[in-house]
C-alpha cells in the first residue's frame, strides 16, 4: 500500500487541521485549552447507568474466547468478563484468582493456590480443575499469545491436589511463577467450555456478556456476586472503533462516554466542551513506541545493520511529530516504568556517518526492507512512514507496509516483513520479553541474552534476578533487535463525571470493572 503525503498527515492525527486552528486561536490572543488531566476521574461512582467505551477492535476476527484475545477491545472485554490468575498493577505482579504460586526448592514445579469464595456467573464455584482445563487449552491451535506457557509448563502433568490447589511441574526452572503466569495473561475459563457465545458464556468477572457483534459492540451486564465487589454500572457497552478520530467523534456526539487512545492533536485542541476532558495516564504509564527487527532475515540478523538502523533514527523528530510534546525519546528498551527497568541506559544519538559506515561494512548499501504497521495504537502508522523516510536518507530502499488491525498479527505477514512497528506499555520485564518475542521472527537469538533471561526466570534470589534483568537490557541496548525511539503519553477523551477506570496491564485497555458515573 502506497501512502500519500495527504494520507500521512491524516495518519499522524485527523486533528492536524484542528491543531492549526488552535495555533491561530492562540496567536490571535485566544485562551489555549487546558492540558490533559492526569488520573481516572474524581468522585465516587454511583450505582447504575450504562457506560459506553470505544476501543480499537479486531473486526470480524474478534472473539469472546479470552485465550485468543489480541485487540484492545478484546482485551478490555476479557478483563471484565473473566479473570486472570495474576495481573499487573503499577508495573508489578498482583494476585487475582490465584493468591499464591509457591515454587519448589529446585524451581522445577510450583504449587498454585486459588482464592476462596469465587463463583462463576452461573453460581458454581471456581475449582482447581477449571485452571487445569484452561492450561490444557493452551496446547490447541490459535493460542500464540500464550505460547510461552507450553514451552515452560509441563501441561500434561499438571495435577489437581485439592479443591483449590494444583501442582504445576515445569519443563524449565521457574523461580517466579506468578510473573510467568502474568506475562502470559493467563485467564481462566470454566472446565468443559467448548463454545464462546453471548448469553451462555460464563466467566468469573465483574460483568457477563449478554450480546456480541464482532467488530462492532459488546454488551455486558453487572455480576452482583463478583468476588471483588459488585460493580457500579448496570451495563458496559464496549464499542469496536478502529479509527481514532471516529472514537473522538463518538464521545463528542454522545454515542460513547470514553474513547481510548485518541490522537495527540486533541490534547492541543482541547476536549471541545465543558462536559468532557482529555486525560493522560501519566509519565509512568507511557507506552514505548518502536520497531522490532526480524532477525530471521539475513539483513536484520547482522548486528551491524541493527546498530546502523538505531543510529539512523531521528528520535526527537519522531517524538515531536507523533507525540506533539506528549512524550520523550526512548533508549531502545521497552518497559519504562516497570520494576528493574534500566532508566540509566542513555538514549542513543543520531549518527548518520557511523550508520552509513556500518551498512557499507555489512554490504547492505541500498538494501531493500519492509516495515509493517497498523494503526493498532495511535501513531504507529505515522511513525512508520517517518522512519521509512529517515532510512531512505541512508540510501536504503525502505517501504512501509500498512495493514488493518485485524491483519496486524498475521504470523505469515510478520515473518515476511523486515520489521514490525510495535508498542508496549510499562509491563513487568517478564511480560515485555515474552510478548516482544511472541513470534519466532521477532525473537533475538543471542546466547548472553538467553542466559540472562533463563536466570531471571529461574532464580529464587531477588538480587540475582535484578542483575539478570540488567544484563538482558544491556544486550538489547547494545546489539538487540528493538528500536524503541520514544515513549508516548496514553490519552483518552471522556465525560468528566466518568470515574473508576483503573490501569492494570495497560492504559490502552484499562480495567473497567469499577467504572461508573460520579454523583
Amino acid at each position: 500500500m502506497v501512502v500519500t503525503r495527504r494520507e500521512l498527515l491524516r495518519l499522524a492525527g485527523a486533528g492536524v487541521g484542528a491543531v492549526a486552528g488552535w495555533s491561530l486561536l492562540t496567536a490571535c490572543g485566544g485562551a489555549a485549552p487546558a492540558g490533559p488531566v492526569q488520573g481516572a476521574g474524581t468522585g465516587s461512582p454511583r450505582r447504575g447507568g450504562t457506560v459506553r467505551l470505544a476501543f480499537v477492535g479486531g473486526g470480524a476476527t474478534e472473539s469472546l474466547d479470552p485465550l485468543a484475545a489480541y485487540s484492545p477491545a478484546d482485551l478490555a472485554r476479557g478483563q471484565v468478563a473473566f479473570d486472570r490468575l495474576f495481573t499487573v498493577a503499577g508495573g508489578k505482579i498482583t494476585s487475582a484468582l490465584a493468591v499464591s504460586a509457591q515454587p519448589a526448592p529446585d524451581a522445577r514445579s510450583f504449587t498454585l493456590t486459588l482464592r476462596e469464595g469465587v463463583t462463576w456467573h452461573d453460581g458454581s464455584p471456581l475449582v482447581a480443575q477449571d485452571v487445569a482445563f484452561s492450561l490444557s487449552q493452551l496446547t490447541t491451535q490459535g493460542r500464540q499469545f500464550a505460547a510461552e506457557l507450553p514451552r515452560t509448563i509441563d501441561i500434561p502433568n499438571v495435577a489437581v491436589t485439592g479443591e483449590r490447589t494444583l501442582r504445576v511441574p515445569t519443563l524449565l526452572p521457574v523461580g517466579d511463577p506468578a510473573g510467568l503466569l502474568a506475562a502470559a495473561s493467563m485467564t481462566v475459563v470454566k472446565n468443559g467450555t467448548t463454545t464462546f457465545e453471548a448469553g451462555t458464556l460464563v466467566g468469573t468477572g465483574a460483568y457477563r456478556v449478554v450480546a456480541f457483534e464482532p467488530g462492532r459492540e459488546t454488551r455486558l451486564a453487572r455480576h452482583d456476586r463478583y468476588w471483588g465487589g459488585a460493580p457500579n454500572a448496570d451495563e458496559l457497552v464496549i464499542l469496536s472503533v478502529d479509527d481514532a478520530q471516529a472514537r473522538v467523534n463518538a464521545v463528542r456526539g454522545g454515542q460513547a462516554d470514553y474513547a481510548s487512545d485518541i490522537p495527540y492533536p486533541l490534547a492541543k485542541t482541547g476536549a471541545g466542551t465543558d462536559t468532557l476532558e482529555v486525560r493522560t495516564a501519566g509519565e509512568r504509564q507511557r507506552t514505548g513506541y518502536g520497531f522490532v527487527l526480524n532477525t530471521t532475515k539475513p539483513l536484520m540478523a547482522d548486528p551491524r545493520v541493527r546498530k546502523a538502523l538505531r543510529l539512523a533514527v531521528d528520535r526527537k523528530a519522531l517524538v515531536d511529530a507523533v507525540f506533539l510534546g506528549y512524550g520523550e525519546p526512548g533508549n531502545d528498551l521497552f518497559g519504562h516504568g516497570a520494576q528493574y527497568f534500566a532508566d540509566d541506559i542513555p538514549v542513543l544519538g543520531r549518527d548518520l556517518d557511523r550508520a552509513r559506515a556500518l551498512l557499507a561494512e555489512a554490504g547492505a548499501n541500498g538494501a531493500t526492507l519492509t516495515i509493517r504497521s497498523a494503526e493498532y495504537e495511535t501513531g504507529l502508522n505515522s511513525s512508520t512512514q517517518l522512519f521509512v523516510e529517515q532510512l531512505r536518507s541512508l540510501g536504503l530502499n525502505a517501504a512501509a507496509q500498512i495493514v488493518g488491525p485485524a491483519e496486524y498479527f498475521d504470523p505469515g505477514g510478520i515473518a515476511a516483513a523486515d520489521a514490525l512497528a510495535f508498542p508496549l506499555g510499562p509491563f513487568p520485564l517478564s511480560v515485555i520479553f515474552n510478548r516482544s518475542a511472541a513470534f519466532p521472527s521477532l525473537a533475538l537469538r543471542d546466547p548472553q541474552l538467553e542466559s540472562a533471561l533463563a536466570t531471571a526466570a529461574a532464580t529464587l534470589d531477588e538480587g540475582e534476578r535484578a542483575r539478570a534483568w540488567r544484563t538482558a537490557q544491556e544486550v538489547m541496548a547494545d546489539r538487540g533487535n528493538w528500536i524503541v525511539w520514544g515513549r508516548g503519553d496514553v490519552l483518552s477523551l471522556t465525560r468528566k463525571d466518568l470515574t473508576g477506570i483503573e490501569v492494570r496491564e495497560s492504559a490502552k485497555y484499562p480495567y473497567l470493572g469499577k467504572a461508573g458515573f460520579a454523583g
